[in-house]
Formats: C-alpha cells, sequence, structure tokens
C-alpha cells in the first residue's frame, strides 16, 4: 500500500511537473529526460513507466482537467434546464463559465495554454462523445447528429475561447485578474463572440 502511494506520488509530480513545462515552453518542446529532471525523478523511463509515452502523458494531463470541467458543465447544466431557460446563450455560458474560472490558478491557467496548442494541432479521428456533448445534443433537439453548440468543444468556439483564455492567463499571471481590461469585460465579450459563432451555425440573428 505504501509503495502504491508513492507510485501514486511520483505519478502526480511527474504530470504536474510536464503540465507546467508543456504550457511554459511548448507541448512539443520539452524532451522525456527534461520532464523527468522536472519532476525530480531518478527514473528516466519515468514517462514510459507511468503513462506509456509522451503523447499519453499529456492526454493524461488534458483528461484531468477536462473531467473536472465536464463536471462542473454538468451541474450548471442542472440549473439551466430546471429554470427552463436552454437557450445558445445559456448552453455557451455553461461550457465556458467552468474554463474561465481556471484563470483563478496556476495549474488551471497552464491547462488553458496546453489546450489552445492542443487545438491548433491537425484534427485526428474523432473521439467518442463525452457525455457533456451527448447532453447538448438531446438539449439542442439533436439527439442523432451535430448541433452548434455541442460542435463547440471541437469547432471554431472552441479555438477562438482557448486562445482567448491562453492569452488572457498569460495576462493575469503578470499584471492580476484586473489587468486590461479587466476579467469580468473580458468574459461578456468572449461569451458574446461564442454566441454569433453559434449563430452563425443556426441561422439566427443575434445582436
Amino acid at each position: 500500500m505504501v509503495v502504491d502511494r508513492a507510485q501514486e506520488s511520483s505519478r502526480q509530480r511527474l504530470l504536474e511537473a510536464a503540465e507546467h513545462e508543456f504550457a511554459t515552453r511548448g507541448i512539443d518542446a520539452p524532451s522525456l529526460a527534461e520532464l523527468t529532471k522536472a519532476a525530480g525523478l531518478g527514473n528516466t523511463g519515468a514517462v514510459h513507466y507511468y503513462f506509456g509515452g509522451r503523447e499519453q502523458l499529456l492526454a493524461a494531463i488534458v483528461e484531468e482537467h477536462r473531467s473536472d470541467l465536464d463536471r462542473r458543465r454538468e451541474l450548471l447544466l442542472d440549473e439551466l434546464e430546471a429554470a427552463g431557460e436552454v437557450e445558445p446563450g445559456g448552453l455557451v455560458r455553461c461550457l465556458v463559465a467552468p474554463m474561465v474560472d481556471l484563470l483563478d490558478s496556476a495549474r488551471g491557467r497552464a491547462y488553458l495554454s496546453i489546450a489552445a496548442q492542443r487545438a491548433l494541432r491537425p484534427n485526428q479521428a474523432p473521439p467518442t462523445p463525452r457525455p457533456v456533448i451527448l447532453r447538448l445534443l438531446r438539449l439542442e433537439g439533436r439527439p442523432g447528429g451535430r448541433a452548434p453548440v455541442a460542435g463547440f468543444l471541437s469547432e471554431l468556439g472552441f479555438l477562438t475561447a482557448t486562445s482567448a483564455l491562453a492569452q488572457r492567463a498569460r495576462l493575469e499571471e503578470a499584471d492580476g485578474r484586473d489587468a486590461g481590461i479587466g476579467r469580468d469585460e473580458f468574459t461578456a465579450q468572449l461569451l458574446d463572440a461564442i454566441v454569433r459563432i453559434v449563430a452563425v451555425h443556426t441561422g439566427e440573428d443575434h445582436p
């Protein structure tokens, strides 16, 4: 049991060290040896031992944050449905608000940087839809196919949000929450931009 806890601690140290290195230097820049050294581990094969390889380590970082984001999105969707306010603007807020909250922590800001970098990579095979995506499809009345807000997480809206949030993360890292136009105004403008992107897909005319 002690060994298991020690291994889990080493795995988490490696994950968090890699998260920082990927965010600050780029997801393709650090070598596996550099990642291991940053984690303070002596085993040069630690990345392969704990994760299977570089891409699996990157995927583990993303999944840790994305799982938490989706849990928070589900709670917001619960509130939205209970209030009977299911419309594109509300759905977008449910998706984006948890991402904005990541600005409050160093690890959250690191994830935003990593997510923005990954969003620019060439598209790969589409993953199995996550539960939150399936729920959005149902709420948008399209349980069997693509829908504007559900498509947000893998299309232009997601790229817009992650890129803007990654830039905002760098700004707040240096100058705090009130930097530039301030967090609240930034969030309002970001939400408006995403709603407009969704409106293009729906054919609706949002002011």
